[in-house]
């Protein structure tokens, strides 16, 4: 199973402005995004990422929805979405259970740090905005850990994005 992070980041690593403000996101790094999901069999998200997402836009198309939530009464399985509760390694067995072998990690912060801290991330992906966000929810929140990565390639986007990918190197 390979397990992708990706995220628009600024370059100071805000994945939002205030709490789930993303509207500086560019219409090309959408792009990209979208194109990212439909290359994958499931996203995982946490409760606050799904709830920036209008009800039109939830569940996102093109892959299957894992949620994750403390809340326990918010437990809920359809066809395109679960949401439920886990620790990434019940996650990462649920959706082997489905019969998933790429999953996509979009967000937010405590969901990024929790996969990346359990070694349970193969690659990254980020989209570096040119600019700086004063305050906001960080790629990784408040870290504990240390991660070494490899730079496996840089593309320019439209002249306004740097997509930065890394591999993660697995602690022995």
């Amino acid at each position: 199973m390979k397990i992708t992070l990706y995220m628009a980041t600024s370059i100071n690593g805000h994945i939002t402005k205030g709490q789930n403000d993303t509207s500086w996101v560019s219409e090309s790094d959408w792009d990209q995004f979208y194109s990212f999901i439909k290359a994958n069999d499931a996203v995982i998200m946490g409760r606050k990422t799904m709830e920036s997402f209008s009800s039109d836009e939830f569940p996102i198309e093109g892959a299957f929805n894992i949620v994750l939530t403390a809340d326990k009464n918010l437990h809920k399985e359809t066809e395109k979405f679960s949401i439920r509760t886990g620790n990434p390694e019940e996650i990462v067995t649920f959706a082997r259970k489905k019969g998933f072998s790429n999953l996509l990690i979009i967000g937010g912060e405590y969901t990024n740090g929790q996969f990346l801290k359990a070694d349970l991330i193969d690659e990254i992906i980020l989209s570096v905005h040119p600019l700086v966000i004063g305050g906001g929810l960080s790629l990784f929140g408040k870290s504990d850990f240390d991660k070494k990565l490899q730079l496996l390639g840089t593309k320019e986007i439209n002249n306004e994005l740097v997509q930065l990918r890394y591999k993660v190197l697995k602690n022995s």
